[in-house]
């Protein structure tokens, strides 16, 4: 167990491989109630001001990735904005700034209904895993074969009333689910009981979410990058006006871009190490692990333009050796479920 944010997280259960392995070949239950839940009742129009999200075209029972910009046009944090009603929204924050979050989001939308849902006591569950739709199908009525990807419905789950997306940090199949603490434990203890179902902690979820390149707030993007620096700018539409949005018109390309690499080593890579090109420092890791998929080292770190280019070959600076690296195209595995289309 570990601090996390001022939470309390397993890292694993019963050993990171294991769990990674069991959530690529059938589902794992991870506790993700530490993220942070926004609860939104605003009028389309006011809270595009505030979300590159684009909350006036995105239809009720959609969600869509986004970002909470400053007005330099830097990564506040990353977020999934889900549209529940008409005027109603929730948005899922991370950990650490949730706090700041809400405080940004509640003060420039003065007009709205801002609630801190998860400071009230909401919690999460993930399911995750190309077998999580049979396990949570005979659990809950919602009708999972029109529960498409980023997509969210209210539904009952192991008997209590939820908010079910399907959204996932894992690469695989997978669903959330949103409810007060006391139904929370009830879906995490549903889940867990199942056979095909083990649970899962920290550990092996940043090495499943690095397979993918999705990145960790904090860590591989934050306040000092933009989203074209960190290799996101294909979530971002300029079609609406939002706070960041006359930066990121006027930012001009980017001098540098978040990168995927793959090792030829088991050794890792560690967060800070530099990456060289042809004898010279070019960059930095930001995230790496094992990957259990794979069978070596990965990670992801930032180069100049002309070096992210797949097949750019590298060198990561361990205290330990020098590895090998090259740049690959994400996601680094590529037999992820999450689009399966009929779960």
């Amino acid at each position: 167990m570990v601090d996390f944010h001022g939470w309390e997280l397993p890292v694993q259960y019963g050993g990171i491989l294991a769990e990674h392995e069991h959530c690529r070949q059938a589902a794992c239950v991870f506790d993700t109630s530490h993220m942070g839940q926004i609860r939104i009742r605003a009028r389309p129009p006011e809270l595009n001001r505030v979300v590159t999200q684009n909350a006036a075209a995105l239809p009720v029972g959609r969600c869509q990735y986004g970002f909470l910009l400053n007005e330099a046009g830097g990564m506040l944090d990353d977020t999934i904005l889900m549209r529940l009603d008409e005027e109603e929204f929730l948005l899922v924050v991370n950990a650490g700034p949730a706090e700041s979050d809400f405080a940004w989001v509640s003060g420039h939308l003065p007009d709205a209904e801002v609630v801190h849902q998860s400071a009230q006591g909401w919690g999460k569950v993930d399911l995750q895993g190309p077998l999580s739709a049979k396990v949570l199908a005979p659990q809950s009525d919602a009708q999972l074969r029109s529960l498409g990807y980023f997509r969210v419905t209210r539904a009952r789950v192991c008997g209590r009333e939820c908010i079910l997306s399907r959204t996932g940090y894992t690469g695989e199949l997978g669903y959330e689910v949103f409810a007060p603490a006391e139904s929370i434990l009830a879906v995490f203890r549903g889940f867990a009981t199942h056979p095909a179902v083990k649970p899962a902690g920290l550990g092996a979820r940043d090495s499943l979410r690095l397979e993918m390149g999705y990145p960790l707030y904090g860590e591989d993007i934050g306040v000092e990058t933009n989203p074209f620096e960190a290799n996101l700018g294909g979530f971002i539409r300029l079609d609406h006006d939002f706070i960041g949005s006359a930066a990121l018109r006027a930012a001009g390309e980017p001098t540098r871009r978040r990168v995927g690499f793959i090792t030829r080593s088991r050794q890792r890579a560690w967060r800070g190490n530099e990456i060289w090109h042809e004898g010279r420092a070019v960059g930095q890791v930001t995230s790496a692990a094992f990957s259990p998929s794979l069978g070596v080292s990965i990670g992801m770190g930032y180069l100049p333009p002309e070096l992210a280019q797949a097949g750019t070959e590298l060198i990561v600076k361990t205290p330990r050796s020098d590895l090998p690296a090259t740049v690959a195209a994400w996601p680094l595995y590529k037999q992820g479920t999450c689009r399966t289309k009929e779960p």
